[in-house]
C-alpha cells in the first residue's frame, strides 16, 4: 500500500498530522483557517485530536516551532470526505486501507506481542533493580548476621575487628579518636556522651574492684547492636 500520508503510532493508536493532510489535499486556504473551519463540524480536542508543537526548517536553515494537530483516523476520513474532490477521495480510501491493515489479525497479534515484550522488559528491569539492591545490602546483611551471632554489646576493640572484615581498618585507638571527633565520646576519655547512650548506641557496664584503699568502680564502654549497625553506616560513607 502506497504511503500517501504518514501515519504516526502513539500509545497503540494511529494518528494523522493535520498539516500533512492539508498539504496532501492541496488546499490553498491557510492551514490555521482551514483547520478552524474543519473543527467546527463537531470535532473535539483531546477526543478526536490533540494539539502539538513540531519543529520545521525555514528558508534560512533555522528551526522554527509550529502548531499542528494529531487526529484519529476516523476524523481524518471525515475531513477527507468533506473536501468533495479527487484528492479527498484518495485520502479517504487510503485511510480506510490503513484501518483495515491495522485491524488485521496479523497486526493485532503483532501489537499484542509488542505489549507483552514491553511487560517482560519491565519485569526484567524490576528484577535487575531488586538484584542490585540485594548486592548493595549484602555487606549490611553480612554485618547484621555477624552481630546476631555475637553478643548484644561488644567492646570497641572487638568492633574494630568486625569492621575490618567490611574493609574498614581502624584499630581501637583510631576508633576512639573517630568517636571523639564525631561527638559520641568525651574528649580525652573513653566514656560515651549521655546523648549517645540515650540513643541506644552505647552501653556502659560497671564493675567493682576490691582494693586495700577501698572499692574502685571501673566503667567499660560497649557498643550496642544498634550502635554497631549505625556506626558501620557512617564509617562506610567516610572511609569506603
Amino acid at each position: 500500500m502506497e504511503n500517501l500520508i504518514k501515519i504516526e503510532e502513539r500509545n497503540g493508536e494511529q494518528l494523522v498530522s493535520g498539516r500533512k493532510l492539508h498539504k496532501f489535499l492541496e488546499n490553498n486556504e491557510r492551514f490555521s483557517k482551514w483547520w478552524e473551519r474543519m473543527v467546527s463540524y463537531g470535532f473535539e480536542e483531546n477526543k478526536d485530536f490533540t494539539s502539538v508543537q513540531k519543529s520545521t526548517v525555514v528558508n534560512n536553515g533555522a528551526k522554527k516551532e509550529i502548531g499542528d494537530h494529531l487526529m484519529k483516523i476516523s476524523m481524518a476520513k471525515e475531513l477527507s470526505m468533506l473536501q468533495r474532490n479527487e484528492r479527498g477521495k484518495q485520502a479517504r480510501e487510503y485511510f480506510i486501507k490503513c484501518e483495515e491493515a491495522w485491524n488485521s489479525e496479523d497486526m493485532v497479534l503483532a501489537r499484542a506481542l509488542q505489549i507483552q515484550n514491553k511487560k517482560i522488559l519491565g519485569y526484567k528491569e524490576h528484577i535487575e533493580v531488586l538484584e542490585n539492591k540485594i548486592k548493595e545490602d549484602a555487606p549490611r546483611v553480612s554485618f547484621a548476621e555477624t552481630i546476631e551471632k555475637a553478643s548484644d554489646c561488644i567492646l570497641v576493640r572487638e568492633f574494630s575487628k568486625i569492621i575490618a572484615n567490611e574493609g574498614i581498618h581502624l584499630g581501637e585507638k583510631s576508633l576512639y579518636k573517630w568517636f571523639r571527633e564525631k561527638g559520641f565520646i568525651f574528649k580525652n576519655s573513653t566514656e560515651p556522651m549521655q546523648s549517645a547512650v540515650q540513643r541506644g548506641l552505647f552501653k556502659v557496664s560497671e564493675r567493682v574492684i576490691k582494693a586495700v584503699t577501698g572499692d574502685i568502680v571501673r566503667s567499660t564502654t560497649k557498643i550496642t547492636g544498634k550502635g554497631q549497625i549505625y556506626f558501620l553506616g557512617l564509617l562506610k560513607k567516610e572511609f569506603l
